[in-house]
């Protein structure tokens, strides 16, 4: 169990990195320092993109790799300090910079931040791959390490609006002070340094046991991209793969809008909004067990089919009753919106950890049947090209937020109350009618995919009897 958790300990930097990311870099970027939502939505898709780029190079790198550590924790161990520098920087630009100057700043750090995460992160989800053989068993350890993600995510939003962002006669909402952000980089770059050495140093004992390398090709461009087009073998990883990449496409862009929306649609204070992310938290506390249970008894695909149905809802149901029944909820400042959007966090936070945790264990198990398929074993590739797509995705939706945010001409440094009522209809629309219309296909897309329990079992005993040949 001690090894389980520190696997799971080293997840928190992704929390952080996406949780910060999500919540204040697009914000600080627009609002504070007067960068357009164009350049800023542009910088951070470049960032993504480059990001993207790397990752199947980093899972094919990681999945030759032979060292007397193994293939996995000498990447997670080379990415934590410059992760966590790369953070740091990218909250603290120097005073003074042009609108472009602004734009590079962001744009170079947040590729050099994301492609840190990538040298842990494909290397990090192959070795879970690696360190839970069993059915089961796999969904056990990324609900773990998920519960981490979700953990760190909520820590760092909390006391971010709890204390790095008060609000203030000079700052209201309190996220446009500067100030705060220094100290958001600073001291998260440095938990995020942290975590990665924990994951190292509790993992290191499963060394000895991990699959070696049977890389037998170059390591070289034609070979990832072979990789890459190798892993459409595998009829489930196609049907996962697209249905994950509109998923995080529409929860980029609702996670680019959601600040927004939190202080300018539902007129929520920066005190208020410290306590979304334990709602968040609470409801991933509750889908820890309750994911966990519901793959016992279900497969995973109608686990996966059932909780994006209740995603969807949730989007919708509380924005679409506030722009179509103006009339069925009360006025911002009520105790019953706040206890509306708690209830939707905590709905998010179910939803989230669910969904990632019963991927994750899904793309476990199409590695098995990529090996039966192509002879070989591909956790690394499986889960780069995986991330290859999520990262593609996330930087067409957080361009499109920014374009969205221009489209809809909303005010840099706009305090509360100062913005159009049809600019904040606008805002409400499109972050939910609009964007969840995918759901819909994705929801489809789960529904096709076909390794069930029986089927993952009867694969793996074609595999031993493959080894013992």
């Amino acid at each position: 169990m001690v090894t389980m958790v520190s696997f799971g300990v080293g997840n928190s930097a992704e929390g952080i990195k996406s949780a910060a990311f999500g919540a204040f870099l697009l914000f600080y970027y627009q609002q504070v320092l007067s960068v357009p939502g164009v350049l800023t939505g542009a910088a951070l898709a470049l960032s993504l993109f480059a990001d993207a780029i790397t990752d199947p190079m980093v899972g094919h790198l990681s999945d030759g790799a032979k060292s007397r550590y193994g293939r996995r924790h000498p990447f997670i161990a080379l990415a934590a300090v410059p992760l966590g520098l790369c953070f740091f920087l990218l909250f603290s630009p120097p005073q003074g910079l042009s609108e472009f100057g602004y734009f590079i700043w962001l744009a170079v750090f947040a590729i050099s931040a994301r492609v840190a995460m990538t040298f842990y992160d494909i290397p990090h989800l192959a070795l879970g791959a690696e360190m839970a053989p069993d059915y089961q068993q796999r969904t056990t350890l990324f609900s773990i390490s998920t519960w981490f993600r979700v953990v760190s995510g909520a820590a760092v939003t909390f006391v971010a609006y709890r204390f790095l962002f008060p609000t203030t006669e000079a700052f209201d909402p309190g996220l446009l002070n500067p100030t705060g952000y220094f100290w958001l980089g600073l001291i998260f770059g440095c938990v995020m340094v942290a975590v990665l050495a924990v994951c190292v140093l509790g993992t290191k004992s499963e060394i000895p046991f991990l699959r070696k390398s049977d890389e037998t090709e170059r390591k070289n461009l034609f070979g990832v991209v072979r990789q890459m087009l190798g892993t459409w073998q595998s009829p489930s990883f196609r049907y996962v793969f697209v249905g994950l990449f509109l998923y995080v496409l529409i929860v980029n862009i609702e996670q680019s809008l959601g600040t927004y929306m939190a202080v300018h649609f539902w007129g929520l204070a920066t005190e208020t909004m410290s306590v979304l992310p334990l709602a968040s938290l609470a409801g991933a506390v509750v889908a820890f067990p309750a994911v966990n249970l519901l793959t016992r008894v279900f497969d995973k695909r109608m686990v996966l089919v059932l909780v994006t149905c209740i995603g969807f809802l949730n989007i919708n149901i509380f924005v679409a009753g506030r722009l179509f029944l103006p009339g069925l909820l009360p006025e911002n400042g009520s105790p019953v919106i706040t206890w509306f959007v708690v209830t939707n966090f905590f709905i998010t936070g179910f939803i989230s950890l669910s969904v990632i945790t019963t991927i994750n264990s899904m793309y476990a198990d199409i590695a098995d049947e990529y090996e039966l398929i192509a002879g070989k074993r591909r956790e690394g590739m499986l889960y780069a090209t995986r991330s290859f797509a999520n990262k593609a995705a996330a930087a067409v939706g957080l361009f499109l937020g920014g374009v969205l945010l221009d489209a809809i001409h909303f005010p840099a440094k706009a305090s509360v109350g100062n913005v159009s009522g049809h600019t904040v209809w606008s805002l409400g629309f499109l972050y939910g009618p609009v964007t969840s219309l995918l759901m819909l296909v994705t929801i489809y897309l789960y529904h096709r995919y076909a390794l069930d329990r029986a089927a993952v079992n009867k694969i793996q005993e074609s595999l031993t009897a493959r080894r013992l040949g």
